[in-house]
């Protein structure tokens, strides 16, 4: 969760302090849904009362068609080189104008990206879907952000042990709850941990 030079509590932190309950955060630096199942998995045998799901900005990224998907957990020598060379193909793809003439592609496909948060929805207590805020510099992104945010909306509307928190249009107008271009700051954190216990 979060940059990694911010220090301050994250809304896990604030949500935990709160509750006087303990929290897992579990959040994993560019990973996408298959990460989130993965790391379900591996701790759901500990039951917990309440999922926090925030995936949803680099499954909602477009890149080349052709480009294979390195799984960011669990990493590896291997995986972090593959990641590389994954990097430089895409680099090169753009240079050559290959996204433009063979097509780009989610990194997780909207079907897919349904189908990881149902999983995990299915095989939990109680689960809260955190939207994704918009990206302050590459604002091309901002549509794909929307859409993915609807499949959320979706989600929460249909199982009933669900809930979702709105955030998109809370960013989109107060610019100073950001770190950086996307991760959130101190009063983002605290309007986030709000509103998910206002939701409890």
């Amino acid at each position: 969760v979060g940059a990694k030079f911010y220090t301050g509590k994250t809304y896990i932190d604030i949500v935990s302090q709160k509750l006087g309950e303990k929290f897992l955060n579990c959040g994993i630096t560019m990973s996408t849904t298959r990460e989130g199942k993965i790391l379900f998995e591996e701790h759901k045998n500990k039951n917990p009362d309440i999922v926090i799901v925030a995936y949803g900005l680099v499954d909602s990224w477009k890149t080349f068609k052709y480009a294979p998907y390195v799984l960011y957990y669990p990493d590896n020598f291997l995986r972090k080189f593959a990641r590389k060379l994954v990097k430089k193909y895409k680099k090169i793809a753009r240079k050559l104008g290959l996204n433009e003439l063979l097509g780009q592609k989610y990194v997780v496909s909207p079907e897919e990206y349904r189908e990881n948060l149902q999983k995990i929805i299915d095989e939990s207590k109680q689960v809260i879907l955190i939207e994704t805020p918009p990206h302050l510099v590459e604002t091309f992104r901002n549509p794909d952000i929307v859409y993915y945010n609807s499949i959320l909306a979706q989600l929460a509307n249909v199982n009933p042990n669900t809930k979702l928190i709105d955030l998109y249009e809370d960013f989109k107008k107060d610019s100073s709850m950001y770190l950086d271009e996307i991760h959130f700051n101190e009063k983002g954190y605290e309007l986030i941990a709000k509103k998910i216990l206002e939701a409890l």
